[in-house]
């Protein structure tokens, strides 16, 4: 409905109180602090920005550290969680100041030591694992595993593929001087150790590696095969046990997590404080805070100033400055705000359209998807989130909107007759066996077949829901010029706004009336027109450019006509929903009233209706909102605007309570 007056906060205070001071106005939830960009005030007045790099990096690293153990310790803890959870509600100066921040410190500790203990056991019992395979299938070779041979002789541990003939390999062998002694075999091939006399040993491992022999890697090792295979499980005992100590203790830790979560948003807090101070310049020994303040909250924040050892001053913006932008409106068009802001908020001072966008995004939505099942699920899933989950504010501004959007969806669902799609004239005719000619008719306008529709029936008559909806656009683009006829008249231009916009009001009277009063209608419409040239041109200095203009003027009516013919898109909309729906309805009553044929009927019902919601929501979110952004934003609006975006401290798990 409007923008929030917004004033300039000038607030000077020595580097160390600038803490205190900043996370004072982060609390307040209203002060958008803003970067210093004047490089001249800079170099005259000498100030140096403020350097926080060093602090934010260990700061950036802290709170990784406490997520990743709120995250490790969170599943040993039996509480609502996620959407469930709300809050915790205290004072976090005092959470401080009784220790309870050292201590969460100290769990945070003793975690992160738990988890990089328990990553180290999970590396060295793979490479235990590893060791204990690789040893297991030699225990037969009493030698050690790192044995490589004698002064005089050498030796060959290692495995032959499973395929290998041992006879004819074991002769060819032989004759090189090599002596075999079988280990073992299993699938993955057989395990030997081949001795030879050091002058052969080139002629034995040419051969051995023409039989595919893979030499073992057990270089150093001094232990036998069994001694390392033993070993290696007492080892992996040994880590196991450690392993179920330390998830223990961790599991003991979690009691804690609460204290955990304080400390996460006091650390968060910290380190927000941290990236406004980034914003912010000083000379030796003053740092000054430049931000904007809503005019509604100056007397808070004053207040919280006078409390604090700073100077400060509010003050009107003035004509260089850009305040930033603070929607206020009413409970029903905050929740629209988000779409606005997708596309662009306004200029300081302009106009917000979003009350208006939000009743004619209500109803746009209501038409494309006008069914009363698929609406009745959007509007109470929404709500319900809203009402029983812990979401954040935006998140339940979203879910608030499509839920007003699934009650337009049910309003206009009872004036088409959509119940999703024909589902009930469905279940009669096909299941239950009605005759046609028996099924209801509730339609207020002549109708030839059986329809639940009040008002229009879009699959039965789809020029007049075309009609319907080129209607609805008329009224909508009207409604955008009679914004732009308001803007110009209380920006003094009224005579702008009568030639410019009232004139073509004259000729759209003219061409509505050629329907009812023909000929009535024809001379509005040559009123129109004949205004329209006349005023159009009136800028130009001569006769015939002030004509030529005019003549122009009516080039127009084509931007018009084109602008209302993107609302056939309801069209395009509500019919696919509607058809797709139809179609579902078809296949799910094909079984006929038998007990296959009633569960059949469940199953595609379930599955179709919930494809169709979910892609015709989509799609009709889309839709409406380009409507807005194109056909209705084009007629008056002016964009541009930056955000107001305020300090905040951390409310991830807590909020701070004075």
């Amino acid at each position: 409905m409007s923008i929030s007056k917004m004033k300039k906060l000038a607030v000077f205070a020595h580097k160390d109180e600038l803490d205190a001071i900043v996370k004072r106005l982060m609390r307040l939830r209203c002060v958008d602090i803003s970067t210093h960009t004047d490089r001249d005030e800079e170099e005259e007045l000498e100030l140096e920005r403020i350097s926080c790099d060093a602090r934010r990096l260990e700061l950036e690293s802290t709170v990784a550290d406490i997520d990743a153990v709120i995250a490790a310790l969170d599943p040993h803890v039996k509480r609502a969680k996620g959407m469930l959870a709300g809050k915790k509600k205290l004072n976090t100066d005092e959470f401080v100041q009784k220790g309870n921040a050292d201590k969460a410190r100290k769990v945070v500790s003793r975690t992160l030591q738990i988890l990089g203990r328990r990553e180290a056991i999970k590396t060295e019992s793979a490479e235990t694992t590893a060791e204990l395979v690789s040893a297991r299938p030699y225990t037969a070779f009493d030698l050690p595993l790192g044995f490589d041979g004698t002064e005089t002789t050498e030796c060959f541990l290692g495995v032959l593929p499973a395929a290998t003939d041992l006879e004819a390999s074991g002769k060819e062998l032989f004759r090189t001087g090599a002596i075999a002694n079988l280990l073992g075999n299993d699938k993955n091939g057989i395990y030997a150790a081949y001795f030879c006399h050091r002058k052969d040993s080139s002629a034995v491992s040419a051969l051995l590696s023409s039989y595919g022999f893979l030499r073992a890697s057990f270089q150093g090792v001094e232990l036998t095969a069994k001694e390392l295979v033993r070993s290696s499980q007492r080892k992996l005992k040994a880590l196991a046990e450690e392993d179920a100590k330390l998830f223990e203790e961790l599991k003991s830790l979690a009691n804690y997590v609460d204290a955990v979560e304080v400390l996460y948003d006091i650390e968060a807090t910290e380190l927000a404080a941290i990236n406004q101070k980034s914003k912010l310049v000083a000379t030796e020994s003053v740092a000054i805070i430049s931000a904007w303040i809503p005019a509604g909250r100056e007397a808070v924040v004053t207040a919280a100033l006078d409390k604090l050892e700073c100077a400060y001053d509010v003050s009107e913006p003035d004509g260089e400055d850009v305040p930033p932008i603070l929607l206020k409106n009413n409970g029903f068009a905050t929740n629209f705000e988000w779409v606005l802001g997708m596309y662009s908020y306004p200029q300081y001072g302009r106009f917000d359209p979003t009350f208006i966008m939000s009743i004619f995004y209500f109803v746009i939505f209501g038409i494309m998807f006008a069914d009363v099942g698929y609406g009745l699920i959007v509007a109470l899933g929404c709500l319900a989130a809203v009402k029983l989950l812990k979401l954040s504010d935006g998140l339940k501004r979203s879910l608030t909107m499509f839920g007003y959007c699934g009650i337009s969806c049910i309003v206009f669902g009872v004036l088409f007759g959509s119940y999703f799609g024909d589902m009930p004239i469905a279940i009669m005719k096909t299941m239950m066996g009605i005759p046609e000619s028996e099924l209801p008719n509730l339609s207020i306008l002549p109708s030839d077949s059986p329809t639940l529709a009040l008002l229009l029936d879009p699959l039965q008559d789809p020029m007049g829901f075309l009609i319907f909806s080129l209607a609805v656009g008329a009224i909508h683009l009207i409604a955008g010029m009679a914004v732009k006829f308001v803007i110009l008249c209380k920006d003094g231009h009224v005579w702008d706004a009568i030639f410019d916009i009232g004139a073509y009001w004259v000729l759209f009277a003219g061409f509505g009336l050629l329907a009812i009063v023909p000929e009535v209608g024809k001379w509005v419409a040559i009123a129109g027109a004949v205004f329209i040239v006349l005023t159009h041109g009136r800028d130009a200095k001569n006769i015939f450019m002030k004509l030529a203009k005019g003549l122009l003027g009516l080039y127009d009516l084509i931007n018009y006509g084109s602008d209302l013919l993107s609302y056939s898109r309801i069209l395009a909309l509500g019919l696919s929903a509607g058809i797709i729906a139809q179609v579902v309805n078809l296949l799910g009553t094909m079984g006929g009233p038998t007990v296959g044929g009633f569960i059949m009927m469940a199953f595609v019902f379930v599955i179709g209706h919930v494809l169709n919601l979910a892609i015709n929501m989509l799609g009709t979110f889309v839709h409406a909102s380009r409507l807005q952004y194109i056909e209705f934003f084009g007629k008056f609006y002016e964009d541009g605007g930056t955000p107001f975006e305020p300090a905040l401290s951390s409310e991830k798990y807590t909020e701070h309570q004075e």
